[in-house]
């Protein structure tokens, strides 16, 4: 089974949230995907520190499988 993350930035003033992005590739464990979006939102807030305090920004994230390779039944 693989699992993909999946990451929106969103506003703790109004709320509001971006439409979600796919990072690839996709990973092998649950835990390799939960990893990867911790340190995705530690990176991004290293890089992008002014603009959170100033927005009030923080990434939502979550891991979910990967069914895009199946077929349907």
């Amino acid at each position: 089974m693989k699992f993909v993350l999946v990451f929106s930035i969103c506003s703790a003033i109004t709320g509001f949230c971006n439409n979600p992005t796919v990072v690839k590739p996709s990973y092998d464990t649950w835990t390799d995907c939960v990893v990867a979006g911790s340190e995705l939102t530690i990176a991004f807030a290293k890089r992008q520190e002014e603009l959170l305090n100033n927005d009030k920004l923080y990434i939502s994230y979550f891991c979910n499988e990967n069914h895009s390779n199946k077929t349907p039944t």
